[in-house]
Formats: structure tokens, sequence, C-alpha cells
């Protein structure tokens, strides 16, 4: 049994918290500067009670949901306060600035273990009233261990599969901000792009499932995802380039009325398309 602190109990916070009280035995704790996200996690029963950032000591791991910025700040208030062998995690959505801060502190207080987390699932909505106990269960969670503790590492991983998520993918940091930048943050920039369409307005009897697919997470924080975005400026500028020369070439194809290069990249698309599902029917296999 552990005592888990949660700092941030937003939509990530709060799902982690509620997903944690009720798929183990675990003892959870919570923090927010909202006095009403506070009071809501405790009606909806995500916490067992309220601890203090200055005074974590009963504590054996902290998960920080917070932005990238916010979370570095927090986890100087929060690493010469835990006790020795405590964790803290986080769950931003980049993990450079993160774990470079968490390796600082890492030298520092070295009797406190560091890991970067960054569970794959979300919603278009934010805060603590959208949070849900099932969040994660089908959602991929990547880890970044920080330099080789590899023991809080797997500490975390176990804590992840006992709440039943549906997979642990480690990585570097490096790797996750370079795969993360066409995966999630690629997404959000094609679909904000997509509904600033003069059309969109006239949406409204003419739009099926592809419409909704494509707008969804354009509905974001923008305080939130502009942090992000320039946090992996240097990942996401890329595949910002490649899409636009993607659509660069249908956009020739059309010009040209080429219907045979038409048709050619879009059977490409379709290929590629059945063959990530295809991979990810045999992850689910194996």
């Amino acid at each position: 049994m552990m005592n888990i602190g949660i700092v941030g109990l937003g939509l990530i916070g709060g799902s982690l918290a509620r997903q944690f009280k009720r798929n183990t035995r675990h003892s959870v704790y919570g923090y927010d500067v909202s006095a009403d996200a506070i009071a809501k996690a405790e009606l909806l029963g995500a916490i067992d009670g309220v601890f203090e950032p200055e005074d974590p000591v009963d504590l054996d791991v902290v998960f920080v949901a917070l932005t990238p910025i916010a979370a570095n700040r927090m986890m100087d208030v929060l690493a010469p306060k835990l006790k020795k062998g405590a964790v803290i995690a986080d769950t931003a959505g980049v993990k450079r600035p993160i774990i470079d801060h968490m390796k600082m502190l890492s030298e520092r207080y070295p009797d406190i273990s560091f890991v970067g987390v960054h569970p794959m699932a979300g919603r278009e909505y934010s805060g603590i009233s959208h949070s849900t106990a099932t969040l994660f269960e089908h959602a991929f969670i990547i880890i970044t261990p920080v330099l080789t503790d590899i023991e809080a590492a797997e500490k975390i991983k176990q804590l992840f599969i006992e709440a039943v998520c549906r997979g642990v993918t480690m990585a570097s940091a490096s790797e996750h901000d370079k795969i993360i930048a066409y995966t999630s943050q690629l997404a959000h920039v094609v679909s904000s792009a997509y509904i600033q369409n003069p059309t969109a307005k006239d949406y409204l009897g003419f739009s099926a499932g592809s419409f909704r697919d494509m707008t969804r997470v354009a509905k974001l924080n923008p305080d939130m995802w502009t942090e992000l975005f320039l946090e992996n400026g240097d990942n996401l500028l890329p595949c910002i380039a490649d899409i636009i020369e993607k659509l660069t070439l249908f956009k020739q194809a059309l010009e040209d009325k080429n219907a045979e290069e038409l048709h050619r990249m879009l059977a490409e698309g379709n290929r590629l398309k059945e063959a990530a599902e295809k991979k990810g029917r045999d992850y689910k296999n194996e």
C-alpha cells in the first residue's frame, strides 16, 4: 500500500486520481491551487484527503499534473520536502525540459527518485468535472527513466499496470518528443488550421464523422498547447513542413487535373493507414 499524491486536479490529474482509487488499494491525496477543484475531487471520491506541497512527508509517489514550466517549479518545492525513497513523476506532454530539470534535482536530492510519465489519453474538455475513472484504461503510458533509476521507473510502471492501463512504453526524452510531435502535436495544429476555414461556420447539416474527427482536438487549452508547441518546436516544425509538402502535392495534382497522381497519393495514404492499423492489431493480440 502506498500514499500517492497528485498535484493539479484537472482532467489528467483528476482522472489519474479516480483511476487509482477505483482500481488499486492505494491511498490518494490531492492538491490544486483551485479550492473548487479540490472540493469537486472530494465530492467525486477521487481523493482520500488534501496535502500541501510544503508538507508532503508521508507520500511515496507524487504525480505533478501540470504544464512543463509549472511542473518544474512545483518539483523545486516538493523535492526537498519528500521522505527518502519517494518518487516524483510528471505527466507533461513534452519530456526534454522536464527530464533535464529532474536530472538537476536528482543530483541535488539523491534520496529522491524522478520519473517522466506521459499518459497517452485525453479529451477535448478540461477540468476535473470532465475527468473519468476510465480515461487511461485503454491508453499507453510512456515512461522516461531519469539517469539509471530503473527501480523507480519499474515502480511507476507496475502502478499503471495495477491501474489497468493498456500498456507501458519506455522511451528516452528525445525519442518521446520527436514522435509525439507527429502523433499528437501535429494533429492539434492541423485540426486548428482546418476549423479556421471560413466554410466551417456553415457546417451544420453538411457534416458527418469526418468533420467531427478532424475538428475534435481543435477544442484545446491554448495556454497549455502554446507552451507545449514552443518547447518542442524543433521537432514540430519538420512535421508541419512535411504536411505542407504533401498538401502542396495534392494541390498541384488538382491544378493539373492529374487523376493518376491524385489516385496514387490517395492509394498510398490508404495503404499506410491499413499498415498502421494492422500493426496495432498485432500488438493487441501479442
